[in-house]
């Protein structure tokens, strides 16, 4: 009799040891799942960013040469903005990290603010000098902004906290 039940409590054993191992290989999968979605929708949120900054100097650039804009370059940019509200909005579904959405709320910010510098016209390939500040400052800060959550991003991800000392 007593083989039996030392039987019947190693089957049982068994049977719960392989059904933790199992829970666990599930959360494990399920945890590098959603760290591969974030990944994604982070890629895709700077991929956004850059190609919309693109767009913008593009604009500066031809701007500085005399181009007028055309239709044509403005819905590209208004697309490019759309993707990055777009990709934003698919981070947000994916994380609730206020650091990480923090992040790339301030880096979308900074990116739409300089479509709001007013540059008039160039002469011999150069705005006011307020102007040319507002649009080195601009750089400054989108650049920073998009670094900025890249770190978030990677710290988020790779599960450390915040690192010390960089800025």
């Amino acid at each position: 009799m007593w083989g039996t039940v030392i039987a019947v409590l190693g089957t049982l054993a068994g049977v719960a040891l392989a059904s933790a191992a199992q829970v666990r290989s599930e959360r494990r999968t399920r945890r590098e799942q959603q760290r591969d979605a974030l990944s994604s929708a982070v890629e895709q949120v700077l991929g956004a960013l850059e190609t919309y900054r693109e767009l913008h100097w593009l604009l500066i650039a031809d701007t500085r040469a005399g181009d007028e804009d055309t239709r044509e370059a403005r819905a590209t940019r208004y697309r490019a903005r759309t993707e990055v509200t777009r990709a934003r909005d698919r981070l947000a579904l994916l994380t609730d990290d206020p650091a990480l959405t923090a992040a790339a709320d301030a880096a979308v910010e900074e990116a739409i603010r300089l479509s709001y510098i007013s540059v008039g016209r160039a002469v011999d390939g150069r705005f006011a000098d307020h102007v040319e500040a507002d649009l080195a400052a601009g750089r400054r800060s989108t650049k920073e902004a998009h670094n900025v959550l890249r770190r978030a991003a990677t710290d988020h991800v790779h599960r450390r906290g915040p690192r010390r000392g960089r800025a």
